[in-house]
């Protein structure tokens, strides 16, 4: 069970105010500084002598993020973002004039624009659109024929909120030969993930993962591997090898991960887990009490609740000078409670906006 008074005395920014926008960036913790500054002060103090250190806290933090996403440890490569990990992905992987690539119309830019060069190539670029959130997984399931080559989807939605059903994808996929990249930037750290379900699985790490910017990860099933021929090389990864990683990864970055997968598990996995699909599920209930149009369905959700309303900037501007900070996504309010989050977080805050809408 999750100590949340021990947990948010961690978090001093909490004490004053209601952080809703682990979706935007994740909070830090008191001490997890002095994990990154301890690759300086202890690993890079030596020069190159720290190097077998450097290379220990790497090790120890792919075992950490294997265990957390059901992977191999080798299977891991640290990159600079979730973005990055889809462009190398996209742009090793070898595809042929008329192929097809489908993602959702309403994707996450990153997930689209990474296909760009692919698309000048002669690779044809299939928008579904998604009318009704709900049937997401479906209406890209159904897209999927023999024709298409990967299917590229986020996890999560990113401004719905939706989480699609990986399991339906990668069988969809399977039938066809097809392959499954899948940007879980929103998902890891918030909801269980079994990442080995996708040929490629990408994500960042300062959002629920609670870490730094300038690090990321992307796993590749070793089908994919095979299939890869690296458009970006360097001293790392030189010909013949299929490796996406071509030069030196965020070291300090790394550090903070490692320290803050710890402090996360030992919060409790499972614990972080049902406390944000309790918040989720609570928010959802009390927005839509209220009247809000939410758009996140409650049978396919994550961490991530959102509303239509034609005064969301306003509104989330007006929230914040009550010290209530939630994201403004266009038409869209969008609230991403995270484990140091409490009930009365969410119940301030849906008073607050029923007061202001």
């Amino acid at each position: 069970m999750l100590d949340i008074n021990a947990v948010r005395a961690a978090f001093p920014f909490l004490e004053h105010n209601v952080y809703l926008n682990t979706a935007a960036a994740g909070l830090s913790w008191n001490g997890q500084g002095r994990a990154a500054a301890e690759f300086y002060d202890s690993g890079k103090s030596k020069g190159m002598g720290g190097a077998a250190e450097w290379a220990a806290t790497v090790a120890a933090t792919k075992a950490e993020l294997a265990e957390l996403v059901k992977v191999p440890a080798h299977c891991i490569h640290f990159v600079g973002s979730t973005t990055e990990a889809l462009n190398l992905v996209a742009h090793s992987l070898v595809l042929n004039h008329g192929d097809q690539v489908v993602l959702a119309a309403d994707e996450f830019p990153s997930v689209l624009q990474s296909w760009e060069s692919a698309q000048r190539r002669g690779v044809e670029i299939v928008q579904v659109p998604i009318s009704h959130e709900p049937d997401r997984t479906e209406a890209l399931a159904a897209a999927v024929s023999s024709d298409v080559k990967a299917l590229a989807v986020s996890h999560i939605h990113w401004r719905t909120g939706t989480r699609v059903d990986l399991s339906r994808l990668s069988a969809r996929c399977r039938e066809h030969g097809c392959l499954l990249i899948v940007d879980g930037v929103q998902a890891v750290g918030a909801v269980p993930v079994q990442a080995a379900i996708a040929d490629a699985y990408c994500a960042s790490v300062f959002k629920w993962l609670l870490a730094g910017f300038g690090l990321g990860f992307v796993i590749v099933s070793e089908q994919l591997s095979a299939r890869l021929q690296p458009e970006f090389r360097g001293y790392n990864n030189e010909a013949p090898s299929r490796s996406l990683r071509y030069g030196h990864i965020n070291y300090p970055g790394v550090y903070a991960l490692h320290a803050s997968l710890q402090f996360m598990r030992a919060c409790g996995w499972e614990a972080i887990y049902e406390q944000v699909d309790a918040l989720a599920l609570r928010a959802i209930g009390s927005l839509r009490d209220r009247g809000f149009e939410v758009i996140t369905p409650p049978e396919a959700h994550g961490g991530i609740v959102s509303i239509q309303h034609p005064r969301a900037s306003a509104l989330v501007r007006e929230l914040s000078e009550q010290s209530i900070f939630v994201e403004d996504r266009g038409p869209v309010v969008r609230v991403s409670p995270h484990f140091y989050n409490t009930e009365e977080d969410i119940d301030r805050f849906v008073s607050a906006l029923a007061r202001n809408a």
